[in-house]
């Protein structure tokens, strides 16, 4: 059974749902588990949950999705409401780590395990971490960038870094800047933060290249911010090279065809969810399970990019 209540009514629903505990209860025998997200305004997130769901109705599990929609108080509140509603389990895609500690160690005090998505939490009852290794796959993704740098460009860039202001986001700007440092004729000469919310960001980004029109390297770390990034390099009729992230193809692609885009990271978080999903059932059986499930993610460029359509 899979169930969503939008951040805004969560306690509403909640409130609800729990009039019909025990007839829910009674209809399945599977535990329940709470995924509290990051914001489904986002198809990367969208995806995440999607594969939380394609694993509770493969185990039985009654999947409770609650949507804090980027806002990291109410991510905490909805922490705290899955602990009053006395679930089995926890999924986190943490907003702030840090003001997530209260509501692990509340979720610790009333037995309920916790796994996290992309960002690493230090609490003894976060069981698994369960994402891409952030900071080295943008180290990595900024070599490949480098050595396009130092080609085409003939190692000369003025770079531009299109962000959102979230743990996942600037572990991938720093290991992408560290790996740029192997060009000293590449400078950042930039910043935006387009908060992962695509008008923002394609606010920020149209900012930052009227106000620096020498500009021509784009690095962007989520969905958001490369499509505001395009979209505003478009407008300007600008000479770029976009690099980013993330993982649905589709926008992407026509950029690509046209050589605006270079390349960019796609990730699988349909993954990340239905592994959390599943490594919560296999620890709740009794089972031994891993504290750390890791993969890499692919460059897709114009010429692989039929492999991703």
């Amino acid at each position: 059974m899979f169930r969503l209540f939008k951040g805004t009514t969560a306690a509403a629903a909640l409130a609800a749902t729990a009039l019909i505990a025990p007839q829910q209860a009674s209809a399945q025998d599977g535990p329940t588990i709470c995924f509290v997200t990051f914001s489904l305004q986002i198809a990367y997130f969208q995806s995440s949950v999607e594969g939380g769901e394609r694993a509770a109705e493969d185990l039985g599990v009654e999947l409770i999705v609650l949507d804090p929609q980027a806002d990291a108080t109410r991510q905490v509140t909805l922490t705290e409401d899955c602990i009053s509603r006395q679930v089995d389990a926890i999924v986190l895609d943490p907003i702030e780590s840090n003001s997530l500690l209260g509501p692990i160690s509340q979720a610790e005090d009333a037995g309920i395990p916790v796994v996290t998505l992309d960002t690493y939490i230090d609490h003894p009852n976060v069981l698994a971490l369960i994402g891409v290794p952030q900071y080295d796959a943008s180290l990595e993704f900024g070599r490949y960038v480098a050595g396009y740098i130092a080609g085409a460009m003939d190692g000369e860039a003025k770079v531009g870094l299109m962000i959102a202001s979230s743990e996942v986001q600037i572990a991938r700007r720093d290991g992408f800047v560290e790996a740029l440092e192997s060009v000293p004729g590449a400078e950042v000469v930039a910043e935006g933060d387009g908060r992962n919310i695509l008008e923002t960001a394609t606010s920020e980004a149209e900012d930052m290249l009227t106000a620096n029109p020498d500009i021509n390297v784009i690095y962007a770390t989520g969905d958001p911010q490369l499509q505001g990034a395009l979209a505003a390099g478009l407008s300007q009729n600008r000479d770029i090279a976009f690099f980013g992230w993330d993982d649905i193809p589709q926008p992407f692609i026509a950029p690509l065809e046209e050589g605006r885009l270079v390349g960019f990271l796609k990730q699988s978080p349909d993954y990340g969810g239905e592994q959390a999903v599943r490594l919560l059932v296999d620890h709740l059986n009794g089972e031994e399970i891993t504290d750390r499930v890791s993969y890499n993610p692919s460059i897709v460029t114009p010429y692989n990019v039929d492999e991703f359509r």
